[in-house]
C-alpha cells in the first residue's frame, strides 16, 4: 500500500503528462501482480466498493476528532481525504501495513457491519499520505491529474503496445487485469475479451497548420456542426447496449433514458447533448447528469439527453 501511496502522491504533485506517464510505467515495472492491476483499476475508476461510502469514512472521523473542527478544516482544506488523513489520530505500529491487493480485496467482501472497524484497522497502520491513498481508493475520487486514457496510455507504453489495442480489449476484462499485464509482459498473447458492445477507439481531430491550406479542396470535405455536449461512442450487440466517451470511459449510468433508446444493432459516433423542447441546452445542463454512476428521476426529466 505504501507504494500505490507513493504513486498517487507524486502524481498529485507531477504537471508533466509525460512525467506522469513515465511515474505509472514505472510502477508497472517495478510492482507485482495484482497490485498493478489494482492500481490501474483505481487510476482508471473501475473500482466499486458497496459498503464502503464517504458518509461512513466521515462517521469514523467525528467519532474520533470534534465534529465542528473536523467540519471547519475541511472547508479549509477542501479535500475530505486529505483532512482525514491529517487529523486521524496516530496508532502506528497497531496493525501491520496492508498490501493494496489486501485492501481492494477485504473491501469486496467485508460486510456493511465489519466494514467501519476495517476501514479504522486500516487508517491507525498508515501514516498520513498512507491514509490519503486509501481514502481516495475508497472514494474513487483521486483528483491526481490522470484520466482513464492516460493511464490506459501508460499501460501501452510500458508493453510497447498500442493504446487503440489495449481500449479494445479493456472493457471485457477486469481487475488486476492479470491477462492485460502477462500481454504487456510479452508472456502471454493478446487478450480475447469476448464482451459484447466493446469500445471501438475513435479517430480525434487533428489541428491544420497554415501551410495545409494550400493543398486542401474543400470539395473534399464535409463540415459539421460543433454542439455544445461531449462526443460519444453508443453501442448496441446483441442485447448489449453501453454508452461510452471519446476516451473509452463507460458512461452508460448517467444516461439510463439513452440507453432504453437505443433500439439498434451498431456502433454510432455523435455527440451527447441535453435537448428540451427540440432545442439544444447549454453545455452546463449536460454537466449535470456528467461524471454520475446513476441519476435521480428529477435529473432525468429536468436534464433529458439526446
Amino acid at each position: 500500500m505504501n507504494r500505490f501511496a507513493e504513486l498517487l502522491d507524486r502524481l498529485s504533485y507531477t504537471p508533466g503528462r509525460n512525467d506522469k506517464v513515465a511515474l505509472m510505467v514505472d510502477y508497472f515495472r517495478h510492482v507485482p501482480d495484482p497490485d498493478r492491476g489494482y492500481a490501474l483499476a483505481a487510476m482508471t475508476g473501475t473500482l466499486d466498493f458497496k459498503h464502503a461510502k464517504p458518509a461512513m469514512i466521515r462517521g469514523l472521523i467525528e467519532e474520533r476528532t470534534d465534529p465542528a473542527l473536523f467540519r471547519w478544516s475541511r472547508d479549509y482544506v477542501g479535500d475530505t481525504a486529505e483532512t482525514i488523513a491529517l487529523m486521524w489520530p496516530a496508532r502506528r505500529g497497531v496493525n501491520r501495513v496492508p498490501d493494496l491487493s489486501e485492501i481492494v480485496e477485504e473491501l469486496d467482501r467485508t460486510s456493511k457491519l465489519d466494514m467501519p472497524g476495517r476501514i479504522a484497522g486500516w487508517l491507525d497502520a498508515l501514516d498520513e499520505t498512507g491514509r490519503w491513498a486509501l481514502l481516495k481508493l475508497i472514494t474513487g475520487a483521486m483528483r491526481i491529474g490522470v484520466s482513464a486514457r492516460l493511464a490506459k496510455q501508460a499501460l501501452a507504453q510500458y508493453g510497447n503496445l498500442d493504446i487503440a489495442e489495449v481500449e479494445e480489449v479493456w472493457h471485457g476484462l477486469e481487475p488486476p487485469y492479470l491477462d492485460l499485464f502477462a500481454w504487456a509482459d510479452g508472456t502471454a498473447e493478446r487478450p480475447e475479451h469476448g464482451a459484447l458492445a466493446p469500445f471501438r477507439p475513435v479517430m480525434l481531430s487533428h489541428p491544420v497548420e497554415e501551410a495545409d491550406f494550400a493543398r486542401m479542396d474543400p470539395a473534399d470535405y464535409r463540415a459539421e456542426w460543433k454542439w455544445d455536449g461531449i462526443r460519444v461512442q453508443a453501442v448496441s450487440e446483441g442485447g448489449v447496449k453501453r454508452l461510452y466517451s471519446r476516451t473509452g470511459e463507460d458512461i452508460s449510468g448517467a444516461f439510463p433514458d439513452l440507453i432504453e433508446a437505443m433500439d439498434f444493432e451498431a456502433a454510432l459516433d455523435g455527440e451527447l447533448l441535453v435537448i428540451r423542447d427540440g432545442a439544444v441546452a447549454p453545455f452546463s445542463d449536460l454537466q449535470q447528469r456528467l461524471n454520475r454512476k446513476t441519476v435521480s428521476k428529477k435529473q432525468l426529466s429536468s436534464f433529458p439527453a439526446g
